[in-house]
């Protein structure tokens, strides 16, 4: 009896710990605390040494947080390649500009020569005109002077026929044929016979040998006709009509 008794009394049970079961939701907010990496960056944040800086960081990114150098440096055949066509790029912009210089100083050497040329033409032009006006003037006035000097010429002919004339009265007055005094003679071209009508080769006129003047002023006396010949300055003349 007292066997069984001590065998089942407490103190010979043995003793189990009785620590508390963490509940389901408090692993989950463990897992998801503030701050905390996501499951998946985890398995990727890696510790990066930057090239430059030496700082060493847990980071995801490809570039230094503490001074922006990229964690992987590019090709230096890139760089390179790049180098050359930024080169090559700025080369042709200043050939096409050099082209564009080139061609438009030609075509500014064009035009000014075309308006020198223009302007040497309208000034050849100008002077040929002045000179023809100036050699026009010139023949118009020598041909004014050269048939003024011919009208002269006529007139001193017709002074010569009217002398011809009053000498020719006088004469027959001295032979009784006539009578006198004859005082004066005069001749007036009749149609065709103008003196000024250069264009005439001849002229016809007829003459009076006055003998006799009235109060009035009228004259009457002996007519005579008579013939010039202007290109070689003869005359011809007879009494009567």
């Amino acid at each position: 009896m007292n066997t069984s008794e001590a065998n089942n009394s407490p103190q010979d049970e043995p003793r189990q710990s009785e620590e508390p079961h963490p509940e389901p939701n408090s692993l989950a907010n463990s897992s998801t605390a503030v701050g905390a990496p996501d499951a998946n960056d985890v398995q990727e944040l890696q510790t990066k040494i930057c090239r430059k800086c030496s700082v060493q960081s847990l980071t995801l990114g490809g570039y230094c947080p503490s001074c922006g150098t990229p964690y992987i440096a590019q090709s230096r055949f890139a760089n390179v390649n790049k180098r050359i066509v930024l080169i090559a790029a700025a080369v042709l912009i200043v050939v096409i500009a050099g082209i564009g210089i080139t061609v438009n100083i030609q075509h500014t050497n064009q035009v000014n020569a075309e308006q020198a040329a223009a302007a040497s033409a309208a000034e050849a032009e100008n002077k040929r005109q002045a000179e023809a006006t100036r050699a026009a003037a010139a023949a118009t006035a020598a041909k004014q002077a050269a048939d003024t000097s011919r009208r002269a010429q006529r007139k001193v002919i017709i002074t010569a026929l009217e002398d011809s004339v009053l000498k020719d009265a006088e004469s027959r007055v001295t032979k009784g044929v006539l009578e006198g005094p004859i005082t004066r003679a005069s001749c007036t071209p009749l149609g065709g016979g103008s003196s000024d009508d250069l264009t005439a080769i001849t002229g016809t006129f007829q003459c009076i040998a006055v003998n006799k003047t009235e109060p009035d002023g009228s004259s009457s006396g002996y007519r005579f006709s008579a013939t010039v010949n202007w290109n070689d300055a003869s005359y011809s003349w007879h009494l009567g009509s």
